[in-house]
């Protein structure tokens, strides 16, 4: 009896994973001093790969990224534009190779993310929705 009691807790486990449960919600922050309510995916998918380097309202946009080894990375990436970190990587190698410009800079953590983005007016990064509090603006929520 007890197999089957593991075999039937693995199944539901993978059928979380499987349905995206696991998870939490990971969503866009700007500063909240910024004046960004709310952004559209395009827009964000231009400040992260480095199209657009100001807001709307003329703001210098400043983009914090995840190291590669945070799987939140892979998750941002895959649900914004539903590109792997090696098609992301490749991109950035290409655009600092010809000199065009330079990537995000990167944090190592959620908390150093949040620290980044609230340091700086045109702060931009990305965290789960849960890690989100008053010194930031939710202005864009990925789909799960």
């Amino acid at each position: 009896m007890p197999i089957r009691r593991f075999f039937l807790l693995c199944l539901m486990a993978w059928m979380l994973v499987q349905a995206g449960g696991v998870h939490a919600q990971l969503v866009v922050v700007v500063n909240a001093r910024s004046g960004v309510a709310a952004m559209s995916r395009n827009e964000v998918v231009n400040v992260f790969f480095g199209r657009t380097r100001q807001f709307f309202n003329g703001l210098e946009a400043q983009p914090v990224d995840m190291a590669d080894s945070h799987p939140d990375r892979a998750r941002f990436y895959s649900a914004l534009v539903g590109k792997d970190l090696s098609e992301v990587n490749a991109y950035w190698s290409r655009q600092v190779f010809s000199g065009r410009q330079q990537p995000p800079v990167r944090a190592a953590t959620p908390e150093e993310v949040l620290r980044m983005v609230v340091s700086q007016p045109g702060g931009i990064g990305f965290i789960e929705l849960s890690k989100a509090d008053a010194r930031v603006r939710v202005v864009y929520e990925l789909p799960k």
